[in-house]
């Protein structure tokens, strides 16, 4: 006999209980013509020697029921991961279908919209409160892999792009180059990519802050990696500003509010070093 493992994909609702719609758990009960229920079900049943199931008279089928070891042995043998798992966020295992909901009411990784995995920490902002919100999703993220500037006499606009399990994504441009803003005046925007070795990753970013008509925003920017220091991108005045990554920590996102300018930035930081 072939023993080499495979991979099944199994209809979760056929392994529920008729009844109560629930995924069945041993002890299963079956009645003679092959309906199933589960034991809860069961023992809420008044008659729990007739078959709920079953429309035909007991006289001509016996419809009451027993343990159906066939069934349970399939539900011992039926393992599936935590959703969680695909974004590196659960380290969980495989686990029997029906362990599967009692799982994820109490992973620790399962994370609802703004919330961020145990790992991470929200550093910042630093800056003003004008613009839109700008978040990243972190859950996931494995590094950033670029990061595109465009500064003039202001840090004026960035984009970054990430690996999350294996694919490159990227943020929207966050700020106006001076070139596209009608309100520019002096210098035209300069772009440049700044591209992480493999094995190079963000350290902590600086900069200052300072007015740009009346708002407060961010006027300059300088990224430090483990290997290499990028920057700085806008001109040093105001007032200065530091987000480093604590010892163990590396930076794998930024967050802050930015509209024509950068108005502010702030990081998310994994401690796994």
């Amino acid at each position: 006999m072939d023993k080499t493992a495979s991979i099944a994909n199994v209809d979760e609702e056929a392994l529920c209980c008729p009844r109560c719609l629930q995924l069945l758990v041993p002890p299963v009960l079956q009645c003679a013509a092959g309906h199933l229920i589960c034991s809860s079900c069961h023992d809420n049943l008044q008659d729990k020697n007739k078959c709920v199931s079953c429309f035909v008279p007991a006289s001509f089928i016996p419809t009451s029921y027993s343990r159906c070891h066939a069934v349970e042995g399939i539900l011992r043998s039926v393992r599936v991961a935590c959703p969680n798992t695909i974004h590196g966020r659960c380290t969980a295992g495989k686990m029997l279908c029906h362990e599967k909901v009692e799982h994820e009411k109490t992973c620790p990784s399962t994370a609802a919209p703004g919330r961020l995995p145990s790992s991470v920490v929200k550093m910042g902002p630093c800056g003003g409160v004008d613009g839109n919100v700008r978040e990243m999703d972190v859950r996931g993220v494995n590094r950033i892999v670029k990061v595109v500037v465009w500064y003039s006499s202001t840090f004026d606009a960035m984009k970054v792009y990430y690996e999350r399990d294996g694919r490159e994504e990227k943020t929207d441009r966050w700020g106006v180059p001076a070139t596209e803003s009608n309100a520019a005046i002096g210098w035209p925007s300069q772009v440049l990519e700044i591209c992480l070795e493999q094995d190079e990753y963000l350290t902590g970013v600086k900069g200052h802050i300072e007015y740009c008509g009346d708002s407060l925003c961010v006027i300059s920017l300088t990224f430090v990696t483990n290997l290499h220091t990028f920057g700085p991108y806008g001109v040093e005045d105001g007032v200065p500003f530091e987000l480093p990554a604590a010892a163990g920590g590396r930076i794998i996102g930024f967050h802050g509010r930015s509209d024509s300018y950068v108005d502010a930035i702030g990081t998310y930081v994994k401690m796994d070093l």
